[in-house]
Protein backbone atom coordinates (compact mmCIF):
# COMPACT_ATOMS: atom_id res chain seq x y z
CA UNK A 1 0.00 0.00 0.00
CA UNK A 2 1.29 3.46 -0.85
CA UNK A 3 2.27 5.58 2.13
CA UNK A 4 -0.32 7.86 3.70
CA UNK A 5 1.33 11.28 3.90
CA UNK A 6 0.05 14.58 5.25
CA UNK A 7 1.71 17.09 2.94
CA UNK A 8 1.79 20.83 3.60
CA UNK A 9 3.72 23.76 2.21
CA UNK A 10 6.28 23.20 4.99
CA UNK A 11 6.86 19.50 4.60
CA UNK A 12 5.57 15.93 4.80
CA UNK A 13 4.27 14.16 7.92
CA UNK A 14 3.54 10.56 8.82
CA UNK A 15 0.87 9.20 11.19
CA UNK A 16 1.79 6.86 14.05
CA UNK A 17 -1.25 5.20 15.59
CA UNK A 18 -2.09 2.45 18.06
CA UNK A 19 -5.47 1.22 19.28
CA UNK A 20 -6.88 -0.02 22.57
CA UNK A 21 -10.10 -1.94 21.96
CA UNK A 22 -12.48 -2.76 24.80
CA UNK A 23 -14.59 -5.81 23.95
CA UNK A 24 -17.42 -7.01 26.18
CA UNK A 25 -17.13 -10.74 26.81
CA UNK A 26 -20.11 -12.89 25.85
CA UNK A 27 -21.22 -14.61 29.06
CA UNK A 28 -24.52 -14.92 30.88
CA UNK A 29 -23.22 -13.31 34.07
CA UNK A 30 -20.77 -10.55 34.92
CA UNK A 31 -17.05 -10.79 35.54
CA UNK A 32 -17.11 -10.96 39.34
CA UNK A 33 -20.81 -11.36 40.18
CA UNK A 34 -23.82 -13.44 39.18
CA UNK A 35 -25.79 -10.50 37.80
CA UNK A 36 -27.14 -10.82 34.27
CA UNK A 37 -25.37 -9.26 31.29
CA UNK A 38 -28.58 -8.92 29.24
CA UNK A 39 -28.50 -5.84 27.01
CA UNK A 40 -31.56 -3.58 26.95
CA UNK A 41 -32.86 -4.28 30.46
CA UNK A 42 -34.48 -1.48 32.44
CA UNK A 43 -31.95 0.88 34.08
CA UNK A 44 -30.24 -0.56 37.17
CA UNK A 45 -32.10 -3.86 36.90
CA UNK A 46 -29.06 -6.13 36.47
CA UNK A 47 -27.04 -4.94 39.47
CA UNK A 48 -25.71 -7.07 42.31
CA UNK A 49 -24.34 -5.82 45.64
CA UNK A 50 -20.82 -6.28 44.22
CA UNK A 51 -21.60 -4.20 41.12
CA UNK A 52 -23.04 -1.45 43.33
CA UNK A 53 -19.88 -1.31 45.43
CA UNK A 54 -21.53 -2.30 48.69
CA UNK A 55 -19.09 -2.77 51.63
CA UNK A 56 -17.93 -6.29 52.40
CA UNK A 57 -18.84 -7.80 49.04
CA UNK A 58 -16.20 -10.16 47.62
CA UNK A 59 -15.70 -10.85 43.90
CA UNK A 60 -15.74 -14.35 42.41
CA UNK A 61 -14.00 -14.79 39.05
CA UNK A 62 -16.28 -15.97 36.23
CA UNK A 63 -14.62 -19.02 34.65
CA UNK A 64 -16.51 -18.54 31.38
CA UNK A 65 -14.92 -15.10 30.96
CA UNK A 66 -11.50 -16.70 31.41
CA UNK A 67 -12.32 -19.36 28.80
CA UNK A 68 -13.53 -16.71 26.35
CA UNK A 69 -10.37 -14.67 26.87
CA UNK A 70 -8.13 -17.67 26.17
CA UNK A 71 -10.08 -18.45 22.99
CA UNK A 72 -9.68 -14.85 21.86
CA UNK A 73 -5.95 -14.89 22.56
CA UNK A 74 -5.54 -18.02 20.47
CA UNK A 75 -7.56 -16.42 17.69
CA UNK A 76 -5.14 -13.47 17.74
CA UNK A 77 -2.15 -15.80 17.29
CA UNK A 78 -1.03 -14.61 20.71
CA UNK A 79 0.85 -16.09 23.64
CA UNK A 80 -1.39 -17.37 26.44
CA UNK A 81 0.23 -16.59 29.77
CA UNK A 82 -0.19 -19.48 32.17
CA UNK A 83 0.27 -17.05 35.08
CA UNK A 84 -1.71 -13.82 35.30
CA UNK A 85 -2.81 -11.68 38.22
CA UNK A 86 -5.39 -9.04 39.08
CA UNK A 87 -4.84 -5.47 40.24
CA UNK A 88 -6.91 -2.56 41.43
CA UNK A 89 -6.86 0.51 39.22
CA UNK A 90 -7.99 3.42 41.37
CA UNK A 91 -9.93 6.34 39.93
CA UNK A 92 -13.22 8.10 40.56
CA UNK A 93 -16.09 8.15 38.13
CA UNK A 94 -19.70 8.49 39.18
CA UNK A 95 -20.54 5.28 37.32
CA UNK A 96 -17.78 3.28 39.07
CA UNK A 97 -19.28 2.73 42.55
CA UNK A 98 -16.30 0.82 43.98
CA UNK A 99 -13.92 3.69 43.27
CA UNK A 100 -11.59 1.25 41.51
CA UNK A 101 -11.61 -1.18 38.62
CA UNK A 102 -10.46 -4.78 39.01
CA UNK A 103 -8.16 -5.30 36.04
CA UNK A 104 -4.81 -6.85 35.10
CA UNK A 105 -1.71 -4.67 35.03
CA UNK A 106 1.72 -6.29 35.21
CA UNK A 107 0.58 -9.83 34.42
CA UNK A 108 -2.05 -10.01 31.64
CA UNK A 109 -3.69 -13.25 30.56
CA UNK A 110 -2.59 -12.82 26.91
CA UNK A 111 0.78 -11.62 25.60
CA UNK A 112 2.06 -10.68 22.17
CA UNK A 113 0.34 -11.76 18.96
CA UNK A 114 -0.51 -10.50 15.50
CA UNK A 115 -3.42 -9.97 13.12
CA UNK A 116 -2.92 -9.78 9.35
CA UNK A 117 -5.12 -7.19 7.68
CA UNK A 118 -6.15 -7.11 4.03
CA UNK A 119 -5.91 -3.70 2.36
CA UNK A 120 -7.87 -2.30 -0.55
CA UNK A 121 -4.94 -2.43 -2.96
CA UNK A 122 -4.64 -6.20 -2.46
CA UNK A 123 -1.66 -6.08 -0.10
CA UNK A 124 -1.55 -7.35 3.48
CA UNK A 125 0.08 -6.06 6.65
CA UNK A 126 0.78 -7.61 10.05
CA UNK A 127 -0.46 -5.60 13.02
CA UNK A 128 1.23 -6.48 16.31
CA UNK A 129 -0.79 -7.21 19.44
CA UNK A 130 1.01 -5.93 22.55
CA UNK A 131 -1.22 -7.64 25.12
CA UNK A 132 -4.78 -8.47 26.10
CA UNK A 133 -6.05 -8.34 29.65
CA UNK A 134 -9.42 -8.93 31.28
CA UNK A 135 -11.21 -6.49 33.54
CA UNK A 136 -14.64 -5.24 34.59
CA UNK A 137 -16.60 -2.59 32.74
CA UNK A 138 -17.88 0.59 34.38
CA UNK A 139 -21.50 1.72 34.35
CA UNK A 140 -22.94 4.35 32.05
CA UNK A 141 -23.44 8.06 32.71
CA UNK A 142 -26.35 9.56 30.79
CA UNK A 143 -26.10 13.32 30.23
CA UNK A 144 -28.83 14.07 27.68
CA UNK A 145 -32.04 13.35 29.63
CA UNK A 146 -31.93 16.49 31.78
CA UNK A 147 -30.09 19.80 31.30
CA UNK A 148 -28.97 19.91 34.96
CA UNK A 149 -28.64 16.26 35.98
CA UNK A 150 -26.64 13.19 35.03
CA UNK A 151 -28.31 9.80 35.41
CA UNK A 152 -26.39 6.62 36.24
CA UNK A 153 -27.21 3.16 34.86
CA UNK A 154 -25.16 0.39 36.49
CA UNK A 155 -26.42 -2.47 34.30
CA UNK A 156 -23.08 -2.44 32.46
CA UNK A 157 -21.01 -2.17 35.66
CA UNK A 158 -19.07 -5.38 36.18
CA UNK A 159 -19.59 -6.85 32.71
CA UNK A 160 -16.43 -8.67 31.61
CA UNK A 161 -14.13 -6.83 29.22
CA UNK A 162 -11.18 -7.89 27.11
CA UNK A 163 -8.87 -4.94 26.43
CA UNK A 164 -6.80 -5.60 23.32
CA UNK A 165 -3.80 -3.29 22.98
CA UNK A 166 -2.03 -3.06 19.63
CA UNK A 167 1.48 -1.95 18.86
CA UNK A 168 1.78 1.50 17.18
CA UNK A 169 1.78 -0.15 13.75
CA UNK A 170 -0.90 1.86 11.95
CA UNK A 171 0.22 4.43 9.40
CA UNK A 172 -3.15 5.46 7.99
CA UNK A 173 -6.84 5.66 8.95
CA UNK A 174 -7.56 2.94 6.38
CA UNK A 175 -5.24 0.47 8.13
CA UNK A 176 -6.99 1.10 11.45
CA UNK A 177 -10.38 0.61 9.83
CA UNK A 178 -9.29 -2.63 8.19
CA UNK A 179 -7.95 -3.91 11.52
CA UNK A 180 -11.17 -3.17 13.41
CA UNK A 181 -13.24 -4.94 10.78
CA UNK A 182 -10.92 -7.95 10.85
CA UNK A 183 -10.88 -8.04 14.66
CA UNK A 184 -14.66 -7.83 14.80
CA UNK A 185 -15.00 -10.74 12.38
CA UNK A 186 -12.59 -12.84 14.49
CA UNK A 187 -14.47 -12.10 17.73
CA UNK A 188 -17.84 -12.84 16.17
CA UNK A 189 -16.60 -16.07 14.63
CA UNK A 190 -15.19 -17.19 17.98
CA UNK A 191 -18.37 -16.16 19.79
CA UNK A 192 -16.42 -14.21 22.42
CA UNK A 193 -17.80 -10.70 21.69
CA UNK A 194 -20.71 -9.60 19.49
CA UNK A 195 -18.75 -6.57 18.22
CA UNK A 196 -21.80 -4.29 18.25
CA UNK A 197 -20.14 -0.90 18.50
CA UNK A 198 -23.49 0.93 18.42
CA UNK A 199 -24.44 -0.84 21.67
CA UNK A 200 -21.11 -0.13 23.32
CA UNK A 201 -20.02 -3.77 23.47
CA UNK A 202 -16.94 -2.89 21.40
CA UNK A 203 -15.32 0.50 21.98
CA UNK A 204 -12.03 1.91 20.77
CA UNK A 205 -9.47 4.28 22.28
CA UNK A 206 -7.31 5.82 19.56
CA UNK A 207 -3.72 6.94 20.23
CA UNK A 208 -2.30 9.29 17.59
CA UNK A 209 0.98 11.10 17.01
CA UNK A 210 2.79 12.38 13.92
CA UNK A 211 6.42 12.70 12.85
CA UNK A 212 8.29 14.11 9.85
CA UNK A 213 8.00 11.64 7.00
CA UNK A 214 10.98 9.30 6.89
CA UNK A 215 11.89 9.88 10.54
CA UNK A 216 12.02 7.07 13.11
CA UNK A 217 11.26 9.19 16.19
CA UNK A 218 8.16 8.73 18.32
CA UNK A 219 6.58 12.01 19.39
CA UNK A 220 4.00 12.79 22.07
CA UNK A 221 0.64 11.12 21.50
CA UNK A 222 -2.94 12.01 22.34
CA UNK A 223 -5.74 9.56 23.08
CA UNK A 224 -9.34 9.76 21.86
CA UNK A 225 -11.59 7.83 24.24
CA UNK A 226 -14.50 5.50 23.51
CA UNK A 227 -14.91 6.00 19.76
CA UNK A 228 -17.84 3.79 18.79
CA UNK A 229 -17.71 3.13 15.06
CA UNK A 230 -15.12 2.19 12.46
CA UNK A 231 -15.96 5.31 10.45
CA UNK A 232 -15.49 7.57 13.47
CA UNK A 233 -12.17 5.92 14.36
CA UNK A 234 -10.87 6.69 10.89
CA UNK A 235 -12.12 10.28 11.08
CA UNK A 236 -10.63 10.75 14.54
CA UNK A 237 -7.19 9.59 13.35
CA UNK A 238 -7.19 11.84 10.30
CA UNK A 239 -8.41 14.99 12.05
CA UNK A 240 -6.27 14.57 15.17
CA UNK A 241 -3.18 13.99 13.04
CA UNK A 242 -3.88 17.17 11.07
CA UNK A 243 -4.25 19.06 14.37
CA UNK A 244 -0.82 17.84 15.48
CA UNK A 245 0.73 18.96 12.18
CA UNK A 246 -0.83 22.42 12.50
CA UNK A 247 0.47 22.78 16.06
CA UNK A 248 4.00 21.70 15.15
CA UNK A 249 4.19 23.87 12.06
CA UNK A 250 3.01 26.88 14.09
CA UNK A 251 5.93 26.32 16.46
CA UNK A 252 3.89 24.79 19.25
CA UNK A 253 4.18 21.55 21.19
CA UNK A 254 1.78 18.65 21.72
CA UNK A 255 1.03 17.63 25.31
CA UNK A 256 -0.16 14.14 26.23
CA UNK A 257 -3.93 14.47 26.60
CA UNK A 258 -7.14 12.50 26.73
CA UNK A 259 -9.54 13.91 24.16
CA UNK A 260 -13.06 13.28 22.89
CA UNK A 261 -14.17 12.89 19.29
CA UNK A 262 -17.28 14.78 18.15
CA UNK A 263 -18.88 12.89 15.24
CA UNK A 264 -20.98 15.95 14.31
CA UNK A 265 -17.98 18.20 13.66
CA UNK A 266 -15.34 15.55 13.06
CA UNK A 267 -13.09 17.38 15.51
CA UNK A 268 -11.48 16.37 18.79
CA UNK A 269 -11.63 18.33 22.04
CA UNK A 270 -9.76 18.26 25.33
CA UNK A 271 -11.20 16.13 28.14
CA UNK A 272 -8.26 16.14 30.56
CA UNK A 273 -4.51 15.90 30.75
CA UNK A 274 -3.47 12.29 30.21
CA UNK A 275 -3.03 10.11 33.27
CA UNK A 276 0.02 7.93 33.72
CA UNK A 277 0.19 4.51 35.38
CA UNK A 278 1.30 5.93 38.72
CA UNK A 279 -1.78 8.19 38.80
CA UNK A 280 -3.98 5.10 39.14
CA UNK A 281 -2.10 3.76 42.19
CA UNK A 282 -2.19 0.17 40.94
CA UNK A 283 -1.76 -2.48 43.61
CA UNK A 284 -2.45 -6.25 43.72
CA UNK A 285 -6.14 -7.14 44.09
CA UNK A 286 -6.37 -8.57 47.62
CA UNK A 287 -9.63 -10.46 47.06
CA UNK A 288 -8.60 -12.54 44.02
CA UNK A 289 -5.81 -15.09 43.80
CA UNK A 290 -3.51 -15.12 40.76
CA UNK A 291 -4.91 -17.02 37.79
CA UNK A 292 -2.86 -20.11 36.92
CA UNK A 293 -3.69 -22.00 33.72
CA UNK A 294 -2.44 -25.46 32.81
CA UNK A 295 -1.27 -26.69 29.43
CA UNK A 296 -4.28 -29.02 29.37
CA UNK A 297 -6.69 -26.11 29.94
CA UNK A 298 -5.16 -24.15 27.07
CA UNK A 299 -5.21 -27.26 24.86
CA UNK A 300 -8.92 -27.76 25.53
CA UNK A 301 -9.57 -24.13 24.57
CA UNK A 302 -7.56 -24.69 21.40
CA UNK A 303 -9.75 -27.65 20.42
CA UNK A 304 -12.73 -25.28 20.46
CA UNK A 305 -11.09 -23.27 17.69
CA UNK A 306 -11.81 -24.28 14.11
CA UNK A 307 -10.55 -21.14 12.46
CA UNK A 308 -10.83 -21.03 8.66
CA UNK A 309 -8.57 -18.48 6.95
CA UNK A 310 -8.58 -15.95 9.77
CA UNK A 311 -4.96 -14.92 10.26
Amino acid sequence: MSAYVIETAKGKWEIICGLEIHCQIISKSKMYSGASTEYGADPNENVSFIDAGMPGMLPTLNKECVHQAVKTGLGLNAVINKYSAFSRKNYFYADLPQGYQITQFQYPIVGEGKVTIDLEDGTTKDIGIERMHIEQDAGKSIHDLDPKKTFIDLNRAGVGLMEIVTKPDFRSPEEAGAFLKKLRSILRYLGTCDGNMDEGSMRCDVNVSVRPYGSDELRCRCEMKNVNSVKFVMQAIENEAKRHVEVYEAGGTIEQETRKFDPLTGKTGLLRKKEYAHDYRYFPEPDLLPLVLTDDYIAVSYTHLTLPTIR
